[in-house]
């Protein structure tokens, strides 16, 4: 790929995204797999398979966990507006911007951990450390620079592999945590 001249500030709130985003993952790979306290479940044969999926009882989210998610998700939401919106995409046209797009998300910051490694809060601490990119977890909105990071802005990720929590395809990174029921619009 070509090499941009991107400003740091651009640079930084890409960076910023894929750290929370990370962190966004881990929470949700920890998190039950409802919202609110369900019974376990079986559920039915498939139509070509004898298997049957089973989930236990769920305790639901409880109040710091519910707390926690919202924040992240509606940091990861910010952090795509700002990458998105940054006055920088404007000098470039038609397949430059996808391209430059794309440098942009692969980019190493300098001086900076590599991108999937210990997250920031928005205090600056570090959050949990989580993969970056295993496509695992309750992704939410997203910038859709690729169409692969994108979110459908209804609390999961299109795309993917189709074993999502929610039964559904989770992240178009693949990667999924299951075939869960569908979590409440709490959570959304």
């Amino acid at each position: 790929m070509a090499d941009y001249e991107f400003p740091d500030d651009l640079r930084d709130a890409q960076l910023r995204l894929h750290q929370v985003r990370s962190a966004y993952r881990a929470l949700c790979r920890e998190l039950p797999w409802s919202v609110e306290p369900a019974e376990g479940w079986t559920g039915e044969e498939g139509h070509y398979s004898s298997y049957r999926r089973e989930f236990p009882e769920s305790p639901g989210w409880s109040e710091e966990q519910r707390a926690e998610e919202a924040r992240l998700r509606e940091l990861v939401l910010t952090l795509s507006i700002e990458v998105s919106t940054h006055p920088y995409w404007a000098a470039l046209t038609g397949p430059d911007v996808v391209k430059a797009r794309m440098a942009l998300k692969h980019a190493e910051h300098a001086g900076a951990d590599s991108v999937g490694g210990a997250p920031a809060r928005a205090d600056g601490t570090v959050a949990a450390s989580g993969s970056g990119g295993d496509g695992s977890g309750c992704e939410a909105g997203g910038d859709g620079g690729d169409g692969g990071d994108g979110g459908d802005g209804a609390g999961r990720e299109a795309g993917g592999d189709g074993s999502g929590r929610d039964g559904a395809a989770q992240d178009a990174a693949g990667g999924g945590s299951g075939g869960a029921p569908p979590m409440s619009s709490a959570a959304a």
